[in-house]
């Protein structure tokens, strides 16, 4: 399955097979859907919007579960499930990361410290750490309990940062950014790792690590994806 959600304020799932959608359009968002994320085993789904709530939905049912999670007073662009399932991380317009029980939907902790919006979110691998990618220009690894920065704010961007992602093992970190490069991070040190990684002729809005941490994809709005070596920083396939 693929989750998807559109401007049209509709969550939506995708047979990957087939290429069909699954049941009938999730509705409920007031306005743009701007995020989605599938729960863990599959079953649930959380929703971030432009009408400044998140959501959670039944896949079987096409319904919320519970109310609408408020709390943050602009868009939420981003939003994750930890590995465990039992939190949610969203990022918004108003700068903050916050954190949401997934069972009860209470508000857990509020993350401060980015001053401008916060466009990505990930957990590590281990559910203990958060980075976040944000439009100062910086990114931010978070204590996933405390809510504290342990790392950074990591500067060498001069631009937005629309997107972030840790590898399985949570060695590294790859962002993407409005200057069209991608960049490689050390996890234990906050340095980057050589030299931005160019060849896009747009903003990078997306990015992944394959699974044994070797490469990463980059998706960019000049409507090409790149796939670089992370030891060597070349893009085999350009």
């Amino acid at each position: 399955r693929i989750v998807s959600g559109s401007d049209d304020g509709t969550v939506r799932i995708w047979d990957v097979e087939t290429r069909q959608a699954v049941g009938t359009p999730h509705t409920g968002h007031e306005y743009y859907v701007l995020s989605v994320a599938f729960y863990p085993d599959g079953r649930h789904i959380v929703s971030g919007s432009a009408d400044g709530t998140v959501r959670i939905w039944d896949t079987s049912t096409g319904r919320t579960v519970g109310e609408p999670l408020h709390g943050h007073i602009g868009s939420v662009w981003c939003v994750a499930f930890s590995p465990d399932g039992k939190r949610i991380i969203s990022g918004s317009w108003d700068q903050t990361i916050r954190i949401w029980d997934a069972v009860t939907h209470e508000e857990v902790r509020v993350l401060r410290g980015h001053t401008n919006s916060v466009w990505s979110v990930v957990f590590s691998p281990d559910g203990t750490r958060i980075v976040s990618g944000c439009g100062d220009s910086t990114i931010r690894v978070w204590d996933a309990e405390t809510g504290e920065t342990v790392l950074g704010p990591l500067k060498g961007h001069t631009n937005d940062v629309n997107c972030v992602a840790i590898s399985r093992d949570g060695k590294y970190i790859a962002s993407g950014l409005d200057d069209r490069t991608v960049r490689l991070w050390d996890t234990q040190t906050g340095q980057a790792i050589g030299e931005p990684l160019r060849g896009h002729k747009d903003s990078v809005y997306s990015v992944a690590f394959s699974p044994d941490g070797r490469r990463v994809v980059s998706g960019s709005e000049d409507s090409t994806l790149m796939i670089w070596d992370v030891e060597s920083g070349k893009c085999p396939t350009h």
